[in-house]
């Protein structure tokens, strides 16, 4: 898995919570709109290591354009979705599991109903019309499946013929794990979780590598940090500095010690 907040991922409070919370106070916050728009290059309320360049890597090796379909899995408040659809004329979908997060994504996008849509669903409980999508999106979200397999197939069930996926999805040792306890070969594209469950299922693929681009930008989010972390802490965000502090810290460590890797997969089923 992706390193993330370690109070998250050792159970002080549940993701769904955090993302609950965390998408409830968005509205009140400026520090975090000027964390993402210092770090990724634009605020699009980006929750992983995708910032603008990552997202146009996206547009330039789908080429996806007008009259196409896709789908953006975990699209959070739809900022990304919305961009993507921006730039391409696409119609975009975004799927996610925080009502509020979906509720904020409809009124926001209202004026473009003829090519945004968005919707409450599970990654677990997935039920997508056959044969729809031409693109599908999973920008740092496979990671919630809790079966790789399964979400694979549903997924290609769920594109047109000649159909792809461009996922983002990073595999590294947690802060928490001992370096001689994690196996370093693992992270290489072919051999973390998503690449065993791509070949396992019979979907080639194609990566592109973002480790040196996960680690500046984990540099960058410690320095930007803490910059803004009184004014974090001022609006009562201490629990998304420490998050985003997380992040940044175990990705960092991890790249350090050879055991953290990040790709983007073209996957043509």
């Amino acid at each position: 898995m992706a390193a993330t907040g370690s109070a998250v991922l050792r159970g002080s409070i549940t993701m769904k919570d955090f993302y609950q919370q965390f998408y409830t106070i968005l509205a009140q916050t400026t520090a975090h709109a000027e964390f993402c728009a210092r770090v990724f290059g634009r605020d699009l309320c980006q929750h992983g290591f995708a910032d603008m360049a990552q997202l146009e890597k996206i547009l330039e090796v789908t080429r996806i354009g007008p009259g196409q379909r896709a789908l953006d899995l975990g699209c959070g408040n739809g900022l990304i979705a919305e961009y993507l659809s921006d730039c391409s004329g696409a119609h975009f979908t975004g799927l996610d599991y925080i009502p509020t997060a979906i509720e904020q994504a409809r009124q926001r996008t209202a004026a473009k109903a003829d090519r945004l849509a968005f919707q409450v669903g599970d990654i677990n409980a997935l039920d997508l019309p056959d044969h729809t999508f031409d693109l599908i999106v999973s920008i740092d979200t496979l990671y919630f499946s809790d079966d790789y397999a399964l979400t694979l197939r549903q997924l290609r069930q769920a594109l047109k013929p000649g159909g792809q996926m461009a996922i983002y999805f990073a595999h590294g040792r947690m802060p928490w794990e001992a370096k001689e306890d994690f196996p370093t070969e693992t992270v290489q594209p072919d051999q973390n979780p998503l690449g065993e469950a791509l070949k396992a299922a019979g979907m080639p693929f194609q990566t592109w590598d973002f480790t040196q681009d996960d680690y500046r930008l984990a540099q960058l989010r410690k320095e930007i940090l803490a910059e803004l972390r009184p004014r974090f802490e001022a609006e009562g965000l201490t629990f998304i500095y420490e998050n985003r502090s997380g992040d940044a810290n175990g990705v960092s460590g991890a790249v350090e010690s050879g055991q953290h890797g990040r790709y983007l997969y073209l996957v043509r089923p």
